[in-house]
């Protein structure tokens, strides 16, 4: 917090004082605290117009339990030094209301570049919305305080994933749910679909689910599978029991759901079948697909998994049915939020 009140009150004794005993050298000194005051003031009116600050994260997701840096970079283009900056960043784990705050503090030379690394442990899987709080400059005597405006004052978001595939911990029977390898391939009709997925120039009309392309108010296009590939889903059931402690803001029980949708996926992809993941987004009302054929695509849809609030007791959600489409065939797997695999 600027110390105006400093400078104000000192002025004003000096003022009354040389008012009072009129005296010559007062009268200077008055004079001289003005002008330094003045001076201070468009000094942090300058500077404030030619900081830039940018946030700086991780180029990688980061997996449960690594640390990473949150890196604020700096740049002072005026030839003045700076004799204090203090940055506060705003970091909120979805979907929690309070943020915690990172501050810190440099002093930059003229014509130059540096930067503030606040170091964090992810401990738990989530999502991380990070914006920038306040870029604050201050002059030499500490007397005022200027804000400065900063690049990208949108939140960012960083993504703290589950490990790989956690061996340490039993399993889910995945291999279990395909008893007859060979009588459980699906896809040997050629008519099978794998996706439903936005209508794209030069698809043929023959292919649009209109059904579907109704109720989504969007032209739809159904995917045809490979007819010797195996389609299988997998549905991630979000609704909270009214008789359990509720997982969502609970980390340890988020975590453990969560890496159970991560490796029941990655051995899905072991076992070489492409999968379908569809949820229901409590916070958009709709329901979210995310087709898994490889580990990047396995990555996005855990993203949008960690992105995604659980359906709370009594709140109006689609039903699950509405994604089964009357063309699809193949195997469903569901897991709900205490981790429980059920075909």
């Amino acid at each position: 917090m600027a110390k105006w009140w400093k400078p104000i009150a000192l002025v004003l004794v000096t003022f009354v004082l040389a008012v009072s005993l009129k005296n010559d050298f007062l009268y200077f000194l008055l004079g001289f605290e003005l002008m330094v005051y003045l001076a201070a003031f468009c000094q942090t009116l300058w500077l404030s117009k030619r900081v830039k600050a940018r946030i700086v994260l991780p180029e990688t997701r980061v997996l449960r339990g690594e640390s990473f840096q949150i890196r604020v970079e700096l740049t002072n283009a005026s030839r003045l030094p700076i004799p204090q900056l203090m940055v506060r960043l705003a970091v909120r784990a979805f979907p929690e209301k309070e943020a915690l705050l990172l501050k810190g503090k440099l002093m930059l030379d003229g014509r130059e570049q540096g930067f503030l690394c606040f170091q964090m442990d992810g401990s738990h899987c989530g999502c991380l919305e990070i914006r920038p709080d306040q870029l604050m400059i201050t002059d030499f005597l500490g007397a005022f305080q200027r804000r400065c405006p900063m690049d990208g004052e949108e939140e960012s978001l960083l993504f703290i994933l589950p490990k790989a595939m956690d061996l340490d911990r039993e399993l889910p029977d995945v291999q279990g749910i395909f008893p007859d390898e060979d009588g459980g391939k699906q896809g040997n009709d050629a008519l099978d679909v794998s996706e439903i997925r936005s209508y794209r120039e030069g698809d043929p009309l023959k292919m649009i689910h209109w059904k579907l392309s109704a109720r989504w108010n969007d032209l739809m296009v159904k995917e045809m599978a490979d007819p010797a590939e195996s389609l299988t889903w997998l549905y991630l059931n979000l609704r909270q029991s009214p008789d359990l402690p509720e997982v969502r803001h609970d980390p340890q029980a988020w975590d453990h759901f969560v890496q159970t949708v991560a490796d029941t996926s990655a051995l899905l992809l072991k076992m070489g079948k492409r999968h379908m993941v569809f949820w229901v987004d409590s916070l958009e009302g709709t329901i979210v697909r995310s087709c898994v054929s490889d580990e990047m695509s396995q990555q996005e849809m855990l993203c949008e998994l960690l992105r995604t609030d659980s359906v709370r007791p009594g709140e109006n959600s689609p039903l699950p049915e509405e994604i089964y489409l009357d063309e699809t065939k193949g195997i469903c797997i569901e897991i709900d939020l205490q981790g429980n695999l059920v075909r």
